[in-house]
């Protein structure tokens, strides 16, 4: 391997490392995760809110305390009015002690605290000791803080957090000292405790079920959701395939059912569309088969010299052209129609008017085949709508060819004209033959073909009536087939007063 080659490949290497796909997750991992996130996020509101909890139930505690260390105010104003100060408490703990009596009493009303046996005192060694606080045993109640005014200690040592919470002891209107407890924690053990501890406990088993019970609900429910959605994903794999065979039975009565049900409405739409598409193949072939054959057989006649090339003979080479040539042009325009591009140029018109003319314009065609025109449109001659003239008469002179090719003469051709709510109602109804019932619907459909004699004997290409459905549709109107009165075919065409145009 050259140098340049071997450079290009550690070149492209790491390349090839930086452009890999992106890792896909499964949707039962994405469904897993999110429900795992929300029972994170619940796990972590209740975490949070036991710690709320318990510093809550701490603050009440204190408050509790500070409330009940009010009750000492009264004694102690009255013992700061008999010695003029607090040197009398500073020296001699005893009656400190004597002076806070009520403290056992305070904190046996106070959650969480144990009552203490009374110290005794040392009355000798009691001017020794800088804070009564020593002579309270250890777990016992918080100890009872005095300042004076400027809140500096006389009785106990505080903290900057035990400043913030003193109750002050006013004397004749001035503040003359501060009570307050040190920070401690309110208990340590006892009933509380045990009570706090059994919380705990009791939140933690809560904690533990509920996220057994998540893990449980997010397997079942992504095997619930995920089970439609697989079967969903094989059956666009097979419409991908062109397999338009493919059903899925809903399981599920939500929209997971709603979607399996409009995957087999669409997989059947589509299985439908492609029957057509052969079917269209098959008689389009069949259709240029037919003239191209007629045009090969007299052209190789008259290169043999079998038949002469006289003007009937040319004329008859003509017609087979102008056939092949009438299938191409509505094949052209039957593809704009079903395309929406069908070019429209509406305008006011009286389609009574346009079909009095294209009547007029096939009498003689139709006289000559002994079929007898009857025209009622008296009473709709003076009704306008707006719409395109001619693609309304290439949808009239379709309807009179096809009438003048299928009528058993002698015969009629009846056209009247009626205005109601609902739209101007035009019916072309004939004497005969008639059509099966059951192939009424299906004679707008793409090259049908009735087997009966109402066959295309005088030629045709079968797509006529499917241009008169896409033109009038156009116009935001409806044509339909009935059996008529005078023994034969009626087509109706309703077109409404304000027509919307689809094109």
């Amino acid at each position: 391997m050259g140098f340049c080659a071997r450079r290009r490949k550690a070149i492209e290497f790491p390349r090839k490392m930086f452009l890999k796909e992106p890792m896909r997750i499964k949707l039962a991992y994405k469904l897993f995760g999110a429900f795992f996130l929300i029972l994170a996020i619940v796990v972590g509101a209740v975490l949070f809110a036991r710690h709320l909890f318990f510093l809550n139930f701490h603050n009440y505690i204190r408050q509790v305390e500070i409330e009940k260390l009010r009750s000492l105010v009264p004694a102690l104003q009255t013992e700061y009015r008999a010695n003029h100060g607090w040197e009398g408490l500073r020296s001699d703990l005893a009656h400190w002690q004597r002076v806070i009596g009520v403290l056992s009493d305070l904190m046996k009303a106070t959650p969480g605290q144990v009552d203490p046996e009374p110290a005794p005192v040392n009355e000798e060694a009691a001017p020794q000791q800088a804070s009564p606080l020593k002579v309270l045993p250890r777990g016992g109640p918080p100890g009872v803080l005095l300042m004076d005014d400027r809140r500096r200690p006389i009785i106990g040592i505080p903290g900057d957090e035990d400043r913030q919470q003193l109750v002050a002891i006013e004397v004749d209107g001035q503040i003359v000292g501060w009570l307050g407890l040190e920070k401690h924690t309110p208990f340590k053990s006892g009933a509380p405790p045990d009570w706090l501890e059994s919380q705990a406990r009791q939140l933690y088993l809560l904690a533990g079920t509920v996220i057994l019970l998540t893990a449980l609900i997010a397997f079942f429910l992504s095997r619930h959701l995920l089970g439609p959605v697989q079967r969903l994903a094989r059956g666009t794999r097979d419409l991908a395939n062109r397999d338009f065979s493919v059903r899925i039975a809903p399981t599920t009565a939500d929209e997971l059912g709603q979607l399996a049900e409009n995957f087999n409405t669409m997989a059947q739409t589509l299985d439908q569309y492609e029957s057509m598409r052969r079917q269209w193949l098959t008689d389009i072939s069949h259709e240029l088969r037919t003239p191209l054959a007629i045009l090969r057989g007299e052209i190789e006649a008259l290169q043999d010299g079998v038949r002469p090339p006289t003007p009937d003979n040319l004329a008859s080479l003509h017609a087979e052209i102008l056939r092949i040539g009438k299938l191409v042009d509505d094949l052209h325009l039957l593809s704009l129609a079903e395309s929406d591009m069908l070019h429209l140029n509406p305008r006011p018109i009286s389609p009574a008017s346009v079909l009095q003319g294209a009547a007029e314009n096939h009498r003689p065609h139709l006289a000559q085949g002994r079929i007898k025109l009857e025209l009622g449109l008296e009473e709709v001659l003076a009704l306008r709508i707006k719409a395109d003239a001619d693609r309304l008469e290439q949808v009239f002179a379709n309807l009179m060819e096809n009438a003048g090719k299928y009528i058993q003469p002698p015969g009629i051709l009846r056209i009247t004209g009626r205005a109601g709510t609902d739209g101007l109602t035009l019916r072309f109804e004939d004497s005969g033959p008639g059509v099966p019932a059951e192939a009424l619907p299906r004679l707008f459909d793409r090259l049908y073909r009735v087997e009966n004699s109402r066959n295309r004997v005088s030629g045709g290409s079968g797509l006529g009536l499917s241009i008169c459905k896409h033109i009038v549709e156009s116009h935001g109107g409806r044509i339909w087939a009935e059996a008529s009165a005078l023994g034969g075919l009626c087509i109706a065409i309703r077109l409404p007063l304000t027509p919307k145009f689809n094109a």
